[in-house]
């Protein structure tokens, strides 16, 4: 009966065994409940001493899926592990990504087997099974990959090959104060400028910053190689090169022009007094702006590479040619000019010139360009 006149116990009725299985179920709703507070006050109090995202792996350990996907997995997805990340950490990271169903199998597989996670990138692919996500980081899929692209100098190619994952120290040490014959490249050049070549090479754990600038050299030599060019010409021939790709278009005749004006320049018949005059190498030197335009200020500069102040082509390459620059430079077109501007960056348009005059002309075309893109900032 209920202890208040015409009220009713929920509880009335019921049979014993019904009344022991409603307090059994009363008790796990209190025991989960209290989980959950606990891990609440794990991610919002006590100074947050777990992050939200391993909060994330707790409520997947208790709450979420507790299976494993089969096989080898569907569709690739790229994941970057940090450094410093423990294994739960990343089971979670790769809970969060698709990658796994849950992180206790893949936790019980990296401890069957014994294995480190490296940090860096790797490519895994969605819903795989635990087995087979950790055999993809003994043995990736598919190995990290860093490319060089053509015209890139040093200091670009460094930075790429830090933000590929190589430690700053280790790439220094395999570049700096580094030429071709530390590497095997008997040339002699002032540094390893224009040798690492431009390309795609695989990164994988074992590799060092030193094995993929020993790659890059090696491609360099294989280029000299099959290009038949002597190695003692071989510096000249990689200095004009580098001239060519930063000075003209990817078109090959524009190429071939440009890089006759230069050997014109540099010829008994100079116009220019054995002068280049190339803003490029002035630009190495200080840096360079998005129109490659120098001021009277840079030109003065008594670098070797100043080619407004020294005769002939400068100590070595400014980049690292494409081998269409390459090509260029060991096949220039026949011709008298001694001066060229692209009148037109945006298409690329390249007028040549055999006099000064003329040239003159056409460099009022390419001001006349600036002006209307707003780039015009005068001769400083």
């Amino acid at each position: 009966m209920s202890p208040f006149p015409g009220e009713f116990s929920e509880d009335e009725g019921l049979s014993r065994s019904d009344l022991k299985a409603k307090k059994h179920r009363r008790m796990l709703r209190r025991r989960r409940t209290t989980a959950i507070v606990v891990i609440c006050v794990l991610v919002f109090g006590i100074g947050g001493f777990f992050g939200i995202r391993a909060a994330g792996g707790v409520f997947d350990d208790l709450f979420g899926p507790k299976g494993d996907y089969e096989g080898a997995g569907t569709s690739e997805v790229s994941i970057d592990i940090p450094p410093g990340s423990s294994a739960r950490s990343v089971a979670n990271q790769l809970v969060e990504a698709g990658v796994i169903m849950n992180s206790e199998p893949f936790l019980d597989e990296v401890e069957r087997r014994d294995i480190t996670i490296q940090a860096g990138p790797i490519i895994m692919r969605e819903k795989m099974s635990s087995k087979a996500a950790v055999e993809a980081i003994v043995n990736p899929i598919k190995p990290p990959k860093i490319t060089i692209a053509e015209g890139r100098k040093i200091d670009q190619i460094k930075s790429t090959m830090v933000e590929s994952g190589m430690k700053a120290e280790a790439v220094d040490k395999a570049i700096d104060d580094k030429t071709p014959k530390d590497y095997s490249l008997d040339v002699d050049a002032p540094s390893l400028e224009g040798y690492l070549y431009p390309a795609t090479y695989d990164l994988n754990k074992d590799k060092t910053a030193e094995d993929i600038v020993s790659e890059m050299v090696d491609k360099t030599k294989a280029e000299i190689e099959n290009a038949d060019i002597d190695l003692d010409d071989a510096n000249r021939i990689m200095t004009l090169a580098s001239l060519v790709e930063i000075e003209s278009p990817g078109d090959e005749e524009v190429r071939k022009k440009v890089a006759r004006v230069f050997l014109n320049r540099i010829s008994d018949d100079s116009k220019t007094g054995k002068l280049l005059q190339s803003d490029a190498t002035v630009a190495y030197i200080h840096g360079a702006r998005s129109d490659l335009t120098t001021t009277k200020k840079e030109r003065k500069s008594d670098s070797p590479y100043n080619t407004y102040k020294k005769k002939g082509l400068p100590p070595g390459p400014i980049n690292s040619p494409s081998s269409g620059a390459v090509d260029a430079a060991l096949n220039p077109t026949k011709g008298d000019w001694q001066f060229f501007v692209a009148t037109n960056p945006d298409t690329g348009e390249t007028k040549f010139a055999d006099t000064f005059d003329e040239h003159r002309k056409n460099v009022e075309i390419y001001r006349k360009w600036l002006k209307e893109h707003g780039e015009d900032k005068g001769d400083k």
